[in-house]
């Protein structure tokens, strides 16, 4: 069986901080750096390099995002 190659952005783990380079990364469990227990330290989490994980395109924790809903169903729920 042939799979299907893999974008890390279309990924739910994967999330990207602008403000914060090496933050970007790969938050499933199994692939964090740095793990912390507490909730409080969250923010001291290192994620693991997507680049190094998905390198042939074959990420086994490849879980699809799930889509945006429309402006007008996010509107109606009240998120803004």
């Amino acid at each position: 069986m042939v799979r299907k190659k893999v974008e890390c952005r279309d990924c739910r783990h994967f999330l990207s901080a602008p403000y914060d380079a090496p933050r970007t990364g790969c938050w499933h469990p199994d692939n964090l750096q740095q793990r912390q227990k507490d909730a409080f330290l969250k923010e001291q989490e290192i994620p693991g390099d997507h680049r190094k994980i998905n390198l042939r395109g074959d990420c086994a924790q490849h879980e699809l995002r799930e889509p945006r809903r429309s402006f007008w169903k996010r509107m109606l729920a009240g998120e803004f």
